[in-house]
């Protein structure tokens, strides 16, 4: 029997428990202008998932995959990079959204001139650019969402301490949103833009 624990426990590659799914981004900086800018994506009209959302590059991370190199996969595919043209600065913090998915966030300089990008029409319908002196700058609009227990109605509460009166914890859900010229940034995306800066002027 500890055999079979053994052999099982393993070759068993850990996950974070709740995670369903992981994807990696990567958070690209581009010189624009004699500027430092931040990099994104409207997302093709076409798509089924998220259409016109603007977003950075990534994707779900595929089997055995590094999510480093998923980010910079994905983002070569989307871009029509070569990996060369992609210089990985490094990890902030990952992002666990409200449906089970960790995503990893990567940071990294495209060694390209932006004019030159030749993005994947099939998944990219624009790209933008954003300065990230706008980012250092302003202090985005945040709301939060509130979640509560929806328990079924033969829940036993009677195995659990106190019962119907137990002390269930309500979550709460930020939503960022940064609103540049035309465009607004929100959810996941201004989330990670908002801990890109806070790590960038020291708050964590």
């Amino acid at each position: 029997m500890l055999r079979d624990i053994e052999n099982i426990i393993g070759s068993y590659k850990a996950n974070s428990t709740g995670v369903k799914k992981q994807s990696s981004v990567l958070m690209p900086l581009i010189l624009h202008n004699k500027t430092w800018h931040l990099l994104f994506e409207r997302r093709a009209l076409t798509l089924n998932s998220q259409p016109g959302e603007i977003c950075f590059p990534g994707g779900i991370i595929e089997k055995d995959e590094h999510p480093k190199v998923a980010a910079i996969r994905e983002t070569c595919e989307e871009l029509n990079l070569s990996e060369e043209q992609i210089r990985l600065i490094g990890q902030i913090d990952s992002v666990m959204t409200s449906f089970d998915m960790l995503i990893h966030c990567y940071v990294g300089v495209l060694e390209i001139e932006f004019f030159q990008i030749n993005h994947s029409i099939s998944e990219v319908d624009e790209l933008i650019l954003v300065p990230l002196d706008y980012f250092l700058s302003v202090q985005p609009e945040t709301y939060k969402i509130s979640s509560k227990f929806d328990l079924d109605i033969d829940f036993p509460f009677e195995a659990i301490p106190n019962g119907k009166n137990y002390n269930f914890k309500n979550t709460h859900y930020p939503i960022v949103f940064y609103n540049y010229e035309s465009i607004t940034i929100w959810g996941l995306t201004a989330r990670m833009i908002l801990n890109l800066i806070d790590l960038l002027k020291g708050k964590n």
